[in-house]
């Protein structure tokens, strides 16, 4: 019979798709449970591992993903094998607390990152500019 273990993930990892990206990563593995977040920004996995080989191997692609993913930044990972056995439906499944706060909450994480990209861009145009004036300046003296 598999193992019921809760994962605990800390760092930035809500409102950056986190949360799918482990759904994938369950999938690929065939790890039945559920991912949702918590209050304290953490991500929460409860989980069904039925060997030890797979439960180190998710553990380790959790960690791969703040090296594809430049949104996310993982801390720590706490794991604590539960006493319980609980069945879950197929695949890792997200819950939602309100799924109305958790669009808000994505939306004003995306209206930052727009603006962070929106300020690069100006800087890169303001360099554009001095590149200009430096070409000019080179060509004149030609």
């Amino acid at each position: 019979m598999p193992t019921t273990y809760e994962l605990v993930i800390y760092g930035k990892v809500q409102h950056v798709g986190f949360r799918e990206k482990i759904e994938n990563i369950g999938r690929l593995l065939n790890i039945n449970g559920v991912i949702y977040n918590y209050k304290d920004g953490t991500v929460r996995i409860l989980a069904n591992f039925d060997s030890e080989r797979k439960r180190r191997l998710f553990k380790e692609l959790i960690k791969e993903l703040e090296k594809v993913d430049e949104l996310i930044k993982i801390d720590k990972i706490e794991e604590k094998k539960l006493n319980a056995y609980i069945e879950f439906p197929d695949g890792i499944n997200r819950i939602s607390a309100d799924d109305l706060v958790e669009l808000n909450k994505k939306l004003d994480e995306g209206v930052k990152y727009i603006k962070l990209i929106f300020g690069v861009l100006e800087d890169i145009k303001k360099g554009q500019d001095e590149i200009k004036e430096i070409l000019k300046k080179i060509e004149q003296k030609l």
